[in-house]
């Protein structure tokens, strides 16, 4: 069964800044810069900016495994925004 739309939004925190540009997104923060191509899925990605800086994913008429890119998507960037903030302990 395809849903009609599926949606996740994501925060994005203080000192991270996100740009999107035709499903190329970069993640710029204190400790570098990321980046990740994901033309390859067929979703919406948009960058909401205001008062809190949100991404809004969207994916239309998807099937079940294309509806699960969605959350794949979301926890790639949210991983994106650990690699640029968090400290990296070495052992």
């Amino acid at each position: 069964m395809r849903d009609v739309l599926k949606t996740e939004e994501l925060d994005i925190p203080e000192g991270v800044e996100v740009s999107i540009k035709s499903r190329l997104i970069t993640v710029k923060g204190p400790r570098g810069t990321l980046t990740k191509n994901v033309r390859h899925i067929d979703m919406d990605i948009r960058l909401q900016k205001g008062k809190t800086n949100k991404v809004s994913l969207a994916v239309w008429q998807g099937g079940r495994k294309h509806v699960a890119c969605l959350r794949t998507i979301k926890s790639l960037i949210v991983n994106m925004i650990t690699g640029v903030t968090k400290v990296r302990l070495s052992c």
